[in-house]
């Protein structure tokens, strides 16, 4: 499992001349390994997404005793990336193919915050935490989520089993928890900006149900900025007896 603060990198994907998170893991393992490493992440995050429960798969022949894996990793990667822990798991065990949902947070604050604004949004306008809450609520089901696409999504299907989405309080302000088998490219982020709006409306339910419906990125809000999400927890089946 890997936590990062995504402030300082251009997303999870490894790009050319750019710092990735994958880039310094695919480094430091290598230069650990003493052998290239190819890292699969649960979740691509986006330039300035943050995560704490990110989960990672490789293949190695290393025989760094796996008690000693995270100390050694830790002591090379930069400050701004931890692995928190390391298993060994089946061949056949990929860290994104095999995830059958994740949840991701998205973190309000109350009012600007110098040191929570690297983790944090604080929007123009207060909303009424009654109003977002009847807002979200519409979202939670099995639903066709295109209208909170951006262009350049990877997902074969665009329809999304939301199994939560519930705003609660953190020390900073309001947080929307959101877990789903899959999410859209800026799904959440656009979830966020289409549900702020619809908190100034007289029926928050209703129009964020319009704009599901309306299968059109168009009508729905503007897409939250990106230092206010994080990759909390990825789920997968229950490891089979033996496993």
């Amino acid at each position: 499992m890997v936590s990062y603060d995504g402030t300082d990198f251009h997303g999870w994907q490894r790009q050319p001349a750019r710092r990735t998170v994958q880039g310094v893991l695919e480094e430091t393992l290598s230069r650990v390994l003493g052998a290239g490493v190819e890292v699969a992440g649960a979740g691509r995050t986006d330039a300035g997404v943050h995560a704490r429960g990110q989960n990672a798969s490789f293949e190695t022949e290393s025989r760094l005793p796996l008690r000693a894996f995270v100390p050694r990793l830790n002591r090379e990667l930069p400050a701004d990336v931890r692995v928190l822990s390391a298993e060994d798991r089946e061949p056949e065990f990929h860290a994104r193919r095999g995830a059958t949902a994740r949840r991701y947070a998205y973190r309000l604050l109350d009012r600007d915050d110098v040191l929570l604004r690297r983790l944090a949004w604080c929007p123009p306008r207060r909303i009424s935490p009654e109003a977002l809450e009847r807002g979200t609520r519409p979202l939670e089901g099995v639903h066709d989520c295109r209208s909170f696409e951006s262009t350049g999504s990877p997902s074969r299907t665009t329809e999304c089993r939301v199994d939560r989405a519930r705003w609660s309080r953190w020390e900073g302000g309001l947080r929307l928890d959101i877990v789903a088998d899959h999410f859209l490219y800026h799904m959440v982020r656009t979830v966020v900006g289409t549900v702020l709006a619809a908190a100034e409306r007289r029926d928050p339910a209703a129009h964020t149900r319009s704009v599901i419906d309306a299968h059109d990125r168009a009508l729905a809000g503007a897409t939250a900025p990106p230092q206010g999400l994080c990759l909390e927890e990825v789920f997968y089946a229950p490891r089979r007896s033996g496993e």
